[in-house]
């Protein structure tokens, strides 16, 4: 069993429709993970001896492995998968390549595209060798490195494959480029240029959205029950100024200027 592995309870972490509300714990950016689904049906139980199930934290994000299936593409092979997404700052995705042998390396063999509600796409490169490698890294002729640093190092999930050998998930970033979008689409096309055997492999998908901004509080120099403190009469209201002094503070003694004018204007 992988160490980085967690699971926790589903509640709160799918929403119907694919609508996420950005909502989370203060000051920390909340995981949306999407399910595979039917496009899934390639079992992760036949390629890796042990695989992460259910709401599985790996590389500390939370994927949906409850399917425990993964999305297999051959050549021109795409799976896309929808939703709404506000305020995305990440795409995740636990990818890799099969039969990706060594003269793969250096070539550009597929992409993953984000689509937003305003319309606007985009895209990243799957380079063999780059930010894409084989899953089989216990295999011998294929590509077992991936150089790019937006693929997370240590693999999130390293574990034997079933025919014996090391065996990886990994799992690629992709920061999302502007803020204030809706996240919409996000789809994956194995365009290996070669043809041949090589597939894309998705084992897991997930998006970050940003932390929500913590709603301001009244200030200390505020001390009436409820949130009356908000209201316009007392935010400018004087008041304050009869309150008693702080613990530790002094207050200055009236000068006569300030008993003159206050006999001014209690005189009739």
């Amino acid at each position: 069993m992988n160490a980085a592995l967690f699971t926790k309870s589903t509640t709160g972490l799918i929403l119907a429709s694919g609508l996420i509300a950005a909502s989370s714990v203060l000051g920390h950016a909340q995981d949306a993970p999407i399910a595979l689904g039917t496009t899934a049906t390639y079992p992760l139980s036949a390629a890796y001896s042990t695989v992460p199930t259910g709401q599985a934290i790996l590389g500390g994000h939370t994927f949906d492995m409850t399917g425990g299936n993964m999305v297999k593409l051959g050549t021109s092979a795409s799976a896309s998968f929808a939703g709404t997404y506000q305020n995305p700052t990440a795409v995740y995705l636990l990818l890799n390549s099969a039969n990706t042998y060594t003269w793969y390396d250096g070539t550009p063999v597929g992409t993953v595209v984000l689509t937003f509600s305003d319309g606007s796409t985009q895209t990243s490169t799957l380079t063999v060798g780059g930010n894409l490698r084989d899953w089989y890294t216990g295999g011998f002729g294929v590509v077992t490195w991936a150089n790019d640093p937006a693929v997370a190092n240590p693999a999130p999930w390293t574990t034997t494959a079933v025919a014996g050998g090391t065996a990886v998930l990994d799992m690629l970033t992709i920061p999302v480029q502007g803020t204030g979008k809706t996240l919409t689409g996000v789809q994956l096309t194995n365009n290996n240029p070669y043809g041949g055997a090589l597939t894309i492999d998705l084992s897991g998908l997930t998006v970050e959205l940003t932390a929500p901004v913590p709603t301001p509080q009244p200030g200390p120099d505020c001390i009436r029950p409820g949130n009356s403190c908000n209201t316009p009469a007392a935010q400018n209201s004087q008041s304050t100024k009869w309150q008693a002094p702080a613990a530790g503070t002094t207050t200055a003694a009236p000068t006569d200027s300030d008993k003159h004018a206050n006999n001014g204007h209690h005189a009739h």
